[in-house]
């Protein structure tokens, strides 16, 4: 076998037992594609995987589309699914639990959660970024998130950190408009104009669409609007890479994802292994990363020049 550098094949000894050592990593692909997050836990997924002896398969399907899902198990390809972009009602869950194929997902569905779970900590993070606004002096504040349809579909980190955003205001007394941008750079831009007639006493931004915000912040200068002096922007859920696509970099409050990504990984390995799945739910809280883009409210809201 060495002088003949041979090398296992995993679909044939999936063939003679249940072991195949792979496992899939079931992650949708949207209208705009992968963005600079999405590569962070891919990347960091496969790390996990390979350290621990397993072969990562990205399957990247729509999210609707159970009919791909029940492919991946009745071929027997994998022996168990990292699920991601999880909507807060989604098909593909209740499939999995029904098919008895152990999984784990970064994300949770609404209501009382029975399978394993990786997810950030929505709340904390809308805490922690508005108390961050508010300590700065900021008064009014808004609220870019991504499309209404992503919304109306119950993509759940949309709905969740929305939720989380909208609680916290609510808590202080801070009034928090909400504006819906698609997630695109153009659409980024084309928003900035629109965001500031509406609102323009508004000096500080949580902003949860990592692809929207360097149209945003471009249209910004090109309108004449400084920021941070003018107008801050905080990030919410922005990975490293994603938040240094804008200059200023963008400030921001955020998981660890590559953690995020590892633990899923770790924990369906686990229950693989025969480890009980209830230990395994957690939700990790942000970090501030400050970059640059927020700064102390302007003495004089919305008189920014060349607006």
């Amino acid at each position: 076998m060495t002088d003949l550098d041979y090398t296992p094949n995993a679909l044939a000894q999936g063939l003679a037992g249940k072991r195949t050592g792979i496992i899939a990593l079931i992650f949708p692909i949207g209208e705009v594609g992968f963005n600079l997050t999405d590569f962070e836990y891919i990347q960091a997924a496969s790390e996990q995987a390979r350290s621990e002896g397993y072969h990562l398969l990205l399957w990247p399907y729509s999210v609707n589309d159970v009919e791909e899902l029940r492919k991946v198990v009745s071929q027997g390809i994998v022996e168990g699914v990292v699920l991601m972009e999880v909507r807060t009602v989604d098909e593909r869950v209740s499939f999995l639990l029904d098919a008895h194929l152990p999984f784990t997902t970064i994300g949770r569905t609404g209501g009382l959660q029975s399978h394993p779970f990786v997810d950030s900590d929505f709340e904390a993070t809308g805490n922690m970024a508005l108390e961050y606004v508010l300590g700065l002096g900021h008064t009014d504040v808004a609220y870019l998130t991504r499309s209404q349809e992503e919304l109306d579909a119950g993509h759940g980190p949309v709905v969740r950190m929305q939720d989380a955003v909208l609680a916290a205001a609510e808590a202080r007394g801070v009034r928090m408009p909400v504006f819906t941008v698609s997630p695109t750079f153009n659409d980024g831009w084309k928003a900035f104009e629109k965001i500031r007639e509406r609102s323009p006493r508004v000096t500080a931004f949580l902003t949860f669409n990592e692809p929207a915000v360097p149209g945003f912040v471009a249209a910004a200068a090109e309108h004449g609007v400084h920021i941070p002096r003018d107008m801050s922007l905080v990030g919410l859920n922005s990975s490293d890479d994603g938040s240094r696509t804008s200059h200023p970099n963008l400030t921001s409050f955020s998981p660890n994802h590559s953690e995020l990504a590892k633990l899923a990984v770790s924990y369906l390995i686990r229950r693989l292994q025969g480890e009980d799945p209830a230990a395994f739910q957690k939700l990790l809280e942000p970090e501030l990363t400050e970059r640059g883009s927020a700064g102390s409210a302007p003495a004089s809201p919305g008189s920014s020049r060349n607006t």
